[in-house]
């Protein structure tokens, strides 16, 4: 374990597990390792939906973690995880079923939300952000041992977006609630690609650190 950590490996892959949201996860290297400043995106659903929602959708479910925790606070909600690595959903169901919540999800391995039809209340997504010029200059931790799919936004770190914010309005029932994470100094161009998608209802929060973190879109 020494060596593998000396060759800079996550702690994580090599525990096998992480805690997010005081849960703890099973974690392998199809998925990224969750990360304290996502856990913004369950402290922003509970803000703005303090008397709890029915469908969840998560995009890019991974480890499930999103999902998850968002179904263990909201006790009548029923979720959906998509991710499109088929060992990721495979993993998230796992988390699933350690956290006795299997009846109330299910992980499909498919292209975002592509096949997905019906309406939701609260979709969450913490997509890949990062510039792919970017990647080889990330820590070891990340770019020589996370997934590069989970990593690689394009060339502008926002390709994930757009094709999220495609299929928001027919996703997102009225009144429904999209919380995005993205990357540190993304947030304008994010609410300017979402303006140009047609939302105008528009806020964001910031992490414990400070720094502004998840987008959320609310449809009228």
């Amino acid at each position: 374990m020494v060596q593998r950590r000396a060759a800079r490996e996550p702690l994580a892959y090599i525990l096998g597990w992480q805690e997010f949201w005081s849960l703890r996860f099973s974690v392998s290297p199809a998925t990224l390792v969750p990360r304290a400043d996502s856990e913004t995106l369950i402290e922003a659903a509970l803000r703005s939906r303090p008397d709890g929602v029915g469908r969840v959708l998560d995009l890019g479910t991974g480890t499930g973690c999103l999902l998850l925790a968002v179904l263990s606070e909201f006790a009548g909600a029923w979720g959906v995880g998509v991710d499109r690595n088929p060992a990721a959903a495979e993993l998230a169901r796992q988390n699933a079923a350690a956290l006795g919540l299997t009846g109330r999800c299910a992980m499909l391995a498919a292209d975002w939300a592509a096949p997905l039809e019906g309406r939701f209340d609260l979709i969450l997504s913490n997509p890949p952000y990062i510039e792919a010029s970017a990647i080889p200059t990330l820590m070891p931790e990340v770019s020589r041992f996370e997934p590069l799919r989970a990593l690689d936004g394009g060339p502008d770190g926002l390709s994930a977006y757009r094709s999220i914010l495609g299929d928001l309005r027919r996703l997102l029932e009225p009144g429904g609630l999209a919380i995005l994470e993205f990357g540190i100094g993304q947030g304008p161009a994010l609410c300017a690609l979402a303006e140009a998608a047609g939302f105008q209802r528009l806020s964001m929060r910031s992490d414990l650190g400070g720094t502004p973190r998840v987008l959320l879109i609310e449809t009228d």
